[in-house]
């Protein structure tokens, strides 16, 4: 996979994109959260999911699926290619193979 592949950051207004990479399947999307340490306000972020193949995120048990926000900016989106392609797989190889 390659950081292209993931689109800019003007689709994930309207869109999340799955896709899968070598036995790893992953999910990018915008997303409302609570901001940390506000109580109430909002923010958007752009959250990434990592869970090992074969299956689909909604036919995926929820244990299998690891998730990460990061800033909903072009850097956010070049930081979660990165945590993808990296610890995110990491982190699924050792859940498939302990």
């Amino acid at each position: 996979m390659e950081r292209i592949d993931v689109f800019h950051l003007p689709f994930y207004k309207k869109e999340a994109f799955t896709g899968s990479d070598r036995g790893l399947r992953f999910w990018i999307g915008r997303k409302e959260t609570l901001k940390e340490g506000t109580g109430e306000e909002k923010e958007t972020v752009l959250r990434a999911i990592v869970w090992p193949e074969p299956f689909a995120l909604k036919h995926t048990d929820d244990d299998k699926k690891i998730s990460r926000d990061f800033p909903f900016s072009e850097n956010g989106l070049d930081m979660a290619y990165e945590w993808i392609i990296g610890e995110g797989r990491e982190r699924i190889k050792k859940m498939k193979h302990p």
